[in-house]
């Protein structure tokens, strides 16, 4: 699965943030979009979840109407997601929301505990977890809602070294699984060897689109040259 953006554009107020980015997303693949504080990293992944307004166009494959309804969007501190008492409500709680039957949550829910190694946990109260073990929460609730994308937005920048190898593992499980991922990151080391597409994003235009690695040394060129 594929889609679409042509000529995407966000506003600040009068100011405009994204500047007529056009590039495409597809299943399968893990795409690292990196940048300076401020360069639109994130605000790209909010317009691509609903949660700010866009113009332009955005091309979804057959069947959908709307970019939220293939997207999911985990912010970068997991605590701003957590809603339940107990990790087993917080992952079933938006599948609630939706109306699904018993049988349906469960299994959804059995299903995304045991991808992110939280089955152990199910009855755990969330703000008890470790950071990592937040973040895959995180993860795993928004995955429980079954969206085609998922969208990261910085999830292991609070982390310590164990919690963002945690992390690290879960993102390349949603790989196999056939899911979309893209992430916007600082870590560039430790993302590099797990990514297959690097978009480098400066004052709101997408400079690079294309082999990480060459992505990665584009940037860090850039950060010297700046010093």
């Amino acid at each position: 699965m594929e889609f679409y953006l042509k000529n995407l554009s966000v506003y600040h107020g009068k100011k405009r943030v994204i500047n007529n980015v056009s590039t495409y997303f597809e299943t399968g693949k893990i795409t690292m979009i990196i940048g300076p504080n401020g360069s639109g990293k994130s605000t790209i992944l909010k317009a691509l979840s609903g949660l700010v307004d866009f113009y332009g166009k955005v091309s979804l494959p057959d069947g959908y109407n709307d970019i939220a309804e293939i997207t999911g969007y985990v912010f970068q501190n997991p605590e701003t997601q957590i809603i339940g008492s107990t990790v087993w409500e917080d992952v079933i709680f938006g599948l609630e929301n939706i109306g699904l039957s018993k049988e349906e949550m469960d299994k959804r829910g059995n299903y995304v505990l045991g991808l992110l190694e939280l089955s152990n946990l199910r009855d755990f109260d969330p703000y008890y977890l470790s950071g990592g073990q937040k973040q895959r929460l995180a993860i795993a609730s928004i995955l429980a809602l079954e969206p085609e994308f998922l969208l990261l937005d910085e999830v292991t920048a609070m982390l310590d070294k164990n919690g963002k190898r945690e992390v690290l593992n879960a993102i390349v499980r949603l790989k196999e699984m056939g899911k979309g991922v893209i992430l916007a990151t600082h870590e560039l080391d430790l993302f590099l060897p797990v990514v297959d597409r690097c978009i480098y994003i400066s004052g709101g235009n997408i400079v690079f689109d294309g082999e990480p690695i060459d992505g990665v040394n584009m940037y860090r060129q850039m950060v010297v040259s700046e010093l």
